[in-house]
């Protein structure tokens, strides 16, 4: 098992489709910070007004997760990054089958631990993928604006009291931004296991990228027929749009999907016929 999941993770560092996930995702939240953070940090009083409902410009309103407009990066990148997670790594299960190479690795080790190392490596790297670009964001902005203590009479963060974590937002800022990151990193695994899933029938790497976000964005528009958007990972993955969601709910949510789709991913492993 050791030496497959070394060879898997060898072959994740060496794939161009790692590295051009992190780069889309990269390029979002990078140009976000040029246009916004960075531009704070030349007139950092320009948002403090003494007689107003105020504060200066700081890290936790120019982040990417938190900032205002221009919206249209984080809504692109929390949108397309079902793609982007499952194109990380998840394909090459697909091309490991079509290519022939699984024939040659089966006569080598037991299969299970090739679906074991497969899976492992390519939930890792969607939840690289989906959180790298938003932690260099975070430490570009506290590079060059001073970290503000949030206040929450001010009003002027998304995040409120009965919000997820709102709580932490308040009293301990980077506690809640780690906390939504590794939010963030295991939400990646549902997507990466249902493309896992998919790719035990299918063979078509086009198919099995777009599926999960598809998917993804159609339970969101069900979801928000039956007023309960809330629960779409669309919304759970933005800090901005988390009112009145809970820790159970969305943990719950995030276990289940994943053991649900990793658990007939493993199934399938009797199935395969590779030999």
């Amino acid at each position: 098992m050791k030496a497959v999941l070394k060879i898997e993770f060898q072959r994740l560092f060496r794939s161009v489709t790692f590295y051009i996930s992190l780069g889309i995702g990269l390029i979002l939240t990078m140009t976000q910070f040029v246009m916004v953070g960075l531009q704070e940090s030349m007139h950092i009083l320009d948002a403090y007004s003494p007689k107003g409902i105020s504060e200066p410009s700081g890290v936790f309103s120019s982040y990417f997760g938190m900032a205002g407009p221009p919206l249209v990066y984080r809504q692109i990148y929390y949108l397309i990054l079902p793609i982007l997670a499952v194109f990380a790594y998840a394909t090459t299960f697909c091309a490991d089958h079509n290519s022939g190479y699984v024939k040659n690795l089966y006569t080598r080790t037991n299969k299970k631990y090739y679906y074991a190392a497969k899976y492992i490596v390519s939930c890792t790297a969607g939840g690289l993928v989906g959180t790298v670009p938003l932690a260099v964001n975070l430490i570009a902005n506290m590079m060059v604006l001073p970290s503000l203590k949030p206040v929450a009479a001010l009003g002027c963060y998304a995040v409120n009291g009965i919000a997820l974590w709102g709580d932490i937002f308040y009293t301990h800022p980077y506690i809640f931004m780690v906390l939504y990151l590794i939010l963030i990193f295991f939400y990646q695994f549902i997507f990466v296991s249902l493309a896992l899933l998919l790719s035990t029938w299918v063979n078509n790497r086009f198919l099995i990228t777009l599926f999960p976000f598809l998917l993804n964005y159609f339970s969101y528009m069900m979801l928000s027929f039956i007023k309960k958007a809330k629960y779409s990972p669309i919304i759970i993955m933005d800090m901005t749009r988390i009112n009145a969601l809970r820790f159970g709910p969305v943990v719950l949510e995030c276990v289940c999907l994943t053991v649900l789709f990793g658990g007939v991913y493993f199934w399938r492993q009797k199935k395969d016929e590779g030999l």
